[in-house]
Order: C-alpha cells, then structure tokens, then sequence
C-alpha cells in the first residue's frame, strides 16, 4: 500500500465515510481544484472534516484548507495539504500551477516568524525497488515554499536544495503579497540529482517575482510529489485558512525518446 492511499484509509475513518477506504467523498473535493486527469494521482492529507471546506462565490468553487489549535496530527505533523503523485523521470521538465490566496484576517507567526509551509515537493520511498515508508529515513522537502512577515508584509520564500546529511538549503529573497488577494504560483522544474536540476518559481501576477535556482532537487531517483495547503512547526497556535484552486501539472519536456 503507497502511503498515499494509506492517508485516504485514515481520512475514511475520521470521516465517518459509510465504507471505509472509500474515495466518494474525497473526490467530491478533488474534483472542485483539479482536472479529471490528475484526479488518481491526489488525495487529501488531512485529519478530518474540520480541516476542509468546499467554498461557493460568483466565479465557481474552490477550497478552504483549515489549521486549528488542537488539531490531530497527520503523519506526525500539523497539516492541512492536497497531495499530488504526478509521474515523471529524472532529467524531466514539469510545470506545476496552482492558485493560492491567503485571508484579509490571515494570522501569521509575527514575530517568531517559526516555519510554516504552503508548498513542498517532498521525496517518497522508490516503488521500482520496493521500497517502502517503513524502511525509508525521513528527509525534509528539497523544494519548498514557506510564509512569513516580514517588516509588515506576509511573503513567500522558497528553499531549494536536497536535504540529505547535512547539506544547506538555499533560500530565495522574499516575494510580498497581500492577504485577501489570489495569486498563481507557477513552478516549472527540472528535476535530477545533478547538477542539471533548476526551479523557476513565479507568481503570475507579480513579474518581478521570477526567482531562479540550480542545482541536485531529488533525495532520491523516484519521482517527487507535490503538497499544496499548509503544513506548520507545532507550537504555532492560530487558527488559519488557505484558500486553494486550479491545481494543474504538465510535461514541458521528457528524458525518454518519444514513441512511434
């Protein structure tokens, strides 16, 4: 069993779901944020129903991912996450967009600024050799993106780098944004375990945010798999949402030929 599907049995449960392991319920929210095509590929990460809302505007749906003091742990973190297997290969070029808008009442860290996660590109155990979560060490994300404020202004920042032993993360300049307003964060990476791997990160509506980085992303050479939601340090005690929508991922270029 993937650790995937294994979040889904725990989430069936704190569902109170009439079968348990059944994915009706969790596909009723996947389908208001991703395209059928990416809908076997997702799962919510997540304790239960208090940590999720379908929201309903003029424009159409989307989704409200909820962290609150108390809350049940997942996977041994606080969290509220959308989970993404997308499939791809090393040396692949992959684009990841998804649209993301943080509260006019969003409460951050200020002033312990303590890590708090909206994005990450986590490693995971290499099926092709049977690996599995029990066996696998537990790593940090080699990509991710974090919030904070900072001299009055929330922004966002990306740590870039693999986290085996113990090597440093770069850390990009802050990008500000403002709380109530969307924003769609566009990620296109390519992935390796050499030197050839690179991130381009950008917010659409924001030019200047383009943010460039290079170097090994993978901790291992099975594909990576993206969250999207929050996921925060423990003694944090606010209660906050993140709203999430059009979550999408594409192939821009692949490291096998083409087939005829």
């Amino acid at each position: 069993m993937t650790r995937l599907s294994l979040i889904w049995l725990i989430l069936a449960a704190a569902f109170g779901c009439d079968k348990p392991g059944d994915r009706n319920e969790e596909l009723t929210y996947l389908r208001e944020i991703l395209p059928a095509e990416l809908l076997d590929f997702s799962h919510l990460d997540l304790p239960s129903r208090d940590n999720i809302a379908k929201i309903k505007t003029a424009d159409g749906a989307h989704l409200g991912l909820r962290i609150y003091p108390g809350q049940p742990k997942t996977h041994g973190g606080i969290r509220a996450e959308v989970s993404l297997d997308y499939p791809f290969q090393t040396e692949d070029t992959v684009r990841y967009t998804w649209k993301f808008r943080l509260p006019e009442d969003f409460e951050s860290d200020v002033p312990q600024n303590r890590w708090w996660v909206i994005g990450q590109w986590h490693d995971q155990p290499d099926r092709t050799k049977d690996e599995t979560w029990e066996t696998q060490p537990s790593y940090s994300p080699p990509i991710s993106i974090g919030i904070a404020e900072i001299e009055n202004r929330l922004a966002i920042g990306l740590s870039y780098g693999t986290t085996l032993g113990n090597h440093k993360q770069a850390v990009s300049d802050p990008i500000p944004i403002q709380r109530g307003d969307w924003y769609t964060a566009q990620a296109d990476i390519r992935w390796s375990q050499t030197e050839n791997g690179s991130i381009e990160l950008s917010l659409v509506e924001i030019p200047e945010s383009a943010t460039l980085m290079k170097g090994p992303n993978m901790n291992n050479a099975y594909q990576h798999y993206l969250k999207v939601g929050m996921y925060r340090h423990p003694g944090i005690q606010s209660e906050n949402w993140i709203h999430i929508d059009q979550i999408n991922v594409t192939h821009l270029t692949t490291s096998k030929p083409a087939k005829r």
